[in-house]
């Protein structure tokens, strides 16, 4: 059976399309963009840019995906498979600021929003084609959602961020030999620029950069209530746990290298 394993699983990424796209057009847009994007990672065609209106809660965003690079990917990962879902046990009280460190295309700061109408948006991501896509999926926001064209680390200045096949793992601390240069900020830059002194909700997938950004458990860390993490290379739980507990964070393993940080009583 285990030559069906993919049939099927492209075949519920489908019927996910049919039932999260607003219009027939939009639904098969979705569908077709999917097969497309497992039919890419093969051939390296270059990728072309799908825009179609979807159901996210309360949202009706208009996205725009490309078929091949890694974007469908993420849309399964975080509309369908709900990687980024908030448990209301988690927090205390309703989310007022959330933190989108890797935005990549805006996907998991859309579903954020979608479960929290009164936050507001702040969405890093350095990869200067990618952010002009994030800024488009996060304009149905408006005012809500603010958009940093940066790489976060421990350290403002500029980095080089290696680029990949697949956008989303475009990263600083990864060689490769194509590349581009791209302004970096800390997160006292960034708290510190849109006036915020505490975070609800911070989601960081930032492709190994976690390591320099979260090392010496930074006073910023301080502010932030709830953390959703994805790990990378050598930076694992012992260290997380090393970097997050001076600031009160608890870390809850929930999966091989996604990680769940809050404040006790949360």
């Amino acid at each position: 059976m285990k030559y069906l394993t993919r049939p099927l699983q492209y075949l519920r990424e489908c019927f996910f399309c049919l039932r999260v796209g607003v219009t027939l057009r939009d639904k098969l847009t979705l569908a077709v963009a999917t097969l497309m994007f497992h039919y890419n990672k093969r051939d390296g065609k270059t990728p072309r840019l799908v825009e179609a209106t979807v159901k996210v809660g309360h949202l009706r965003p208009s996205l725009q995906l490309r078929d091949s690079g890694g974007d469908l990917f993420i849309f399964h990962e975080v509309l369908n498979a709900k990687v980024y879902h908030v448990q209301p046990e988690w927090l205390a009280n309703e989310p007022k600021v959330i933190v989108d460190l890797g935005a990549n295309v805006g996907l998991a700061s859309l579903s954020l929003a979608a479960q929290f109408p009164e936050a507001q948006i702040i969405a890093v991501e350095p990869h200067p084609e990618t952010v002009a896509v994030l800024r488009h999926n996060l304009s149905c926001l408006g005012d809500r959602a603010k958009v940093w064209e940066a790489a976060v680390s421990d350290q403002a200045g500029t980095l080089r961020l290696s680029l990949a096949n697949e956008n989303y793992k475009a990263s600083l601390v990864r060689a490769s030999e194509h590349g581009v240069d791209v302004r970096v900020v800390t997160m006292t830059d960034v708290l510190t620029a849109e006036g915020v002194n505490h975070v609800d909700v911070m989601k960081v997938d930032i492709e190994g950069a976690e390591k320099m950004l979260l090392t010496g458990s930074p006073a910023w860390l301080q502010k932030v209530d709830l953390m959703l993490i994805e790990l990378h290379g050598d930076y694992g739980f012992v260290e997380l746990r090393r970097d997050l507990t001076p600031a009160g964070l608890a870390v809850e393993e929930q999966g091989v290298a996604q990680g769940l940080a809050r404040r006790p009583g949360h």
